[in-house]
């Protein structure tokens, strides 16, 4: 059976992904709207909102968790929207959002909702297994 080609939102999301493993912040004006509304992740204090902020939240990741790494497993879409699940793997390093480097690794994973405009991401609501990292980063007691 001949393969799909890959449709243009599942090309985006598949971009984004190789952008957050490279470490490639330069790519979000690329992938994300310059208003871009996200929602759910760790170490934010609330929504983030715009590509800066956005920005600003992957350096931190990023610099916390140098080897981050996701990998996708599932991708579903329908029209505009488009939902992934993949598997997000790093070690803590350095400093992450106020916790001290664990120097601990961590296997997790997580599901997004995006919501797609102009063939970039306008709006993306995650839930990941927060708990579950902090966990296996030895912040709070496994039970």
């Amino acid at each position: 059976m001949a393969q799909a080609t890959p449709s243009k939102h599942k090309q985006v999301i598949e971009r984004y992904l190789e952008a957050f493993n490279e470490q490639d912040v330069d790519a979000l004006p690329e992938l994300v709207t310059e208003d871009v509304l996200v929602q759910g992740l760790i170490g934010a204090d609330g929504d983030v909102n715009g590509i800066e902020e956005y920005g600003e939240w992957w350096t931190e990741t990023l610099s916390g968790i140098p080897d981050a790494h996701i990998e996708l497993e599932d991708y579903f879409e329908s029209g505009e929207k488009v939902a992934a699940r993949w598997t997000f793997t790093g070690t803590q390093e350095n400093d992450l959002f106020d916790i001290p480097a664990t120097n601990r690794s961590f296997e997790i994973t997580g599901l997004a909702i995006f919501r797609m405009e102009d063939e970039k991401i306008a709006e993306k609501r995650y839930q990941q297994d927060d708990l579950g990292m902090l966990q296996q980063l030895g912040i709070v007691e496994e039970h």
